[in-house]
């Protein structure tokens, strides 16, 4: 198994000069992550996936070649693209138009939607509890009002992602 120290390593060179919603290095973000889940008596190798788990996202444009080369183990490369979140938005727009068809007004139905559609992905997470532990765990810190912009013209938007991160949570099961 990979130590928390390593995963930490790879996760500062991977993440350095990214910012968290916040505005503060999303490193510290991740280590904040951690800390909480050893806080609530998590074992290490959830804390490690925890720091690990955004390793594979747009913004880093690491691929799973890359990050077993940097030394993470294939079967938490494997594990790390299933909690990688990838937005079905054929499955969104689909809904969302069924709900403007029964008179919701179109921003609301999309929000409604991607909800809908972000809990689907959550719940495929619930059979591997060090997963869904990481997971919960990352959308409660994001439930943190320092990650929440305040914005009047963004207050709708804000609203539904809470809704959606807390109904995630929910369906994790932990």
């Amino acid at each position: 198994m990979l130590s928390y120290q390593d995963a930490y390593k790879i996760a500062a060179e991977v993440h350095k000069d990214q910012k968290d919603k916040a505005g503060g290095p999303y490193i510290d973000f991740l280590q904040s992550v951690a800390d909480y889940l050893k806080n609530k008596g998590e074992p290490e190798e959830v804390q490690t996936l925890a720091i690990l788990q955004d390793l594979m996202t747009s913004s880093t444009k690491k691929t799973p070649e890359d990050v077993i080369a940097m030394g993470v183990p294939a079967d938490m490369v494997e594990l790390i693209q299933k909690m990688t979140y990838h937005k079905d938005q054929g499955w969104i727009d689909q809904y969302s138009c069924n709900l403007m068809a029964q008179g919701m007004p179109a921003e609301e139905a999309t929000y409604e939607a991607r909800e809908k559609e972000f809990v689907r992905f959550a719940e495929s997470l619930k059979g591997n509890p060090v997963a869904a532990k990481a997971k919960a765990a990352i959308l409660t810190m994001l439930l943190d009002d320092k990650y929440i912009h305040r914005q009047e013209r963004r207050e709708l938007k804000t609203k539904f992602r809470l809704k959606k991160y807390k109904a995630a949570i929910a369906a994790l099961g932990v």
